[in-house]
């Protein structure tokens, strides 16, 4: 086996993730393709779900979720339309709205993060349990890289 220099090993990794990120968006895209429960709505619903009184800015939830400004409004736009979020404005700065989870949006979330979460972890399944050590434990290193 030939012995990979520094550069071709960074260029095989390059290679592996640009496929990576198409493929892992394609198989949450059929596994979770009901765009009433899509993953990013659920892992708004998640950020809010901490304790009954939470509240975030718009903009904490943009940083959170990792999306545009645009993107957040979006969202809590649809999931305010659905009932299960609430905005109301920030008590000290008019500039900010302020981003709640309601009853009903607690309850869907229960529902469906578990229930998602079990789908998803399918795709992990396939691996050794070495090889699911080795993804928890270069994960974090890599998305605080990539921040």
């Amino acid at each position: 086996m030939p012995r990979h220099t520094k550069k071709s090993r960074l260029d095989e990794l390059v290679a592996a993730f640009t496929e990576l990120g198409p493929a892992w968006g394609r198989w949450l895209s059929v596994n979770i393709g009901d765009p009433e429960v899509s993953y990013v709505r659920l892992r708004l619903l998640r950020a809010l779900d901490i304790d009954e009184d939470h509240v975030m800015t718009m903009s904490e939830l943009a940083s959170a979720l990792d999306v545009t400004p645009r993107r957040i409004t979006a969202l809590v736009d649809a999931l305010e339309a659905d009932g299960l979020v609430r905005r109301q404005r920030h008590p000290k700065d008019g500039r900010s709205t302020m981003v709640s989870l309601t009853r009903k949006g607690s309850v869907q979330h229960q529902a469906g993060w578990d229930e998602r979460q079990a789908e998803i972890s399918r795709v992990f399944g396939d691996l050794s349990a070495e090889h699911q050590k080795q993804l928890l434990e270069i994960a974090p290193l890599l998305t605080e890289a990539l921040r």
